[in-house]
């Protein structure tokens, strides 16, 4: 079995989550994540933020903001042009939207262009909230994620969307029943996202059970309190429950300095997280991209770090 820093774009083709949960855990904790805004314009104009990272050594892309009632990528889609041709970018975005809409490989391409795993967060929010309809975790979004062919979801909270424990439970079991073992359920909190934060024993449990394969905390060092010691406890407790952990860098440091960066992968290693996510917010909708790269180096090397970043040329 390869690792995930050694899939080709023909091997992420049809894989399955039962392989890709395997693929990760074989990996040793070498799992690159980045997550990006796709509702920005790139960080690089021509370039999209998912082939800036994918070039830069992640493994897997996560899209953040990606409304599933109107599907567009920034970089992808289109918004390369300049805005003083209001008019042209609107019918540039209307168009790709209403196109995406109805083509079921519109993300399968993407992965073709990119090589790597794709993933969205969709966001379990307390009912009533009147949150975008086409972030939130909804059973209408979930048959959209299973007609794209993402690889996985993340169910976390955006910053001010309410998202609690209790209702990333109940969204775990509505995944769950839709995407049944064809996704990778991803849950957990980053930070506090204006309703605090998740540690328990009981909160984790709860998430396994209801059928999360990976559980995500904060990385050491991102959230006030979150040392290497209470990392390491609650990804024992992710593990003995029979799921993967993942850490996160959710609180802007994604635009850190490198020996940031290189503490908190470290910590997050030792603590034994599987997959380390790195955010959206160093600038642009994406982490610094020498960053993704640093992250990548200090848990890895440079040996599976440069033949990442030179299968985003050599599929």
């Amino acid at each position: 079995m390869k690792r995930i820093f050694e899939l080709t774009t023909k091997d992420i083709e049809g894989i399955n989550k039962n392989e890709l949960k395997e693929i990760i855990k074989g990996s040793e904790g070498r799992t690159v994540m980045s997550e990006s805004i796709i509702s920005y314009t790139p960080y690089i104009r021509e370039v999209s933020n998912l082939e800036l990272a994918s070039s830069f050594g992640a493994d897997m892309l996560t899209l953040n903001t990606f409304n599933f009632e109107k599907p567009f990528i920034f970089g992808i889609d289109g918004g390369n042009i300049l805005f003083n041709d209001l008019e042209n970018i609107s019918k540039e975005y209307e168009n790709s939207v209403k196109r995406n809409l109805s083509d079921e490989n519109y993300i399968k391409n993407v992965k073709k262009l990119v090589g790597r795993l794709i993933g969205v967060n969709l966001e379990p929010v307390p009912e009533g909230s009147n949150y975008e309809k086409g972030y939130t975790l909804n059973k209408e979004n979930l048959e959209k994620v299973k007609y794209y062919g993402f690889d996985y979801v993340v169910l976390t909270g955006n910053p001010n969307t309410g998202v609690n424990a209790e209702t990333i439970c109940n969204g775990i079991k509505l995944a769950k029943e839709i995407l049944k073992d064809e996704t990778l359920i991803i849950a957990g909190k980053m930070h506090g996202a204006g309703s605090g934060n998740i540690y328990d024993e009981e909160t984790i449990k709860g998430f396994v059970e209801a059928g999360a394969d990976v559980v995500l905390i904060p990385a050491p060092g991102t959230v006030p309190g979150f040392d290497l010691t209470l990392a390491k406890d609650i990804i024992s407790m992710i593990h003995e429950n029979g799921a993967l952990a993942m850490t996160t860098i959710g609180t802007s440091q994604e635009g850190s300095t490198k020996s940031v960066i290189e503490n908190i992968a470290l910590n997050s290693k030792m603590a034994g997280a599987d997959i380390q996510h790195i955010g959206d917010c160093g600038t642009f909708g994406m982490a610094l991209p020498e960053n993704i790269m640093t992250l990548s180096v200090a848990i890895r090397g440079i040996r599976h770090t440069y033949r990442r970043m030179a299968q985003s040329i050599l599929r």
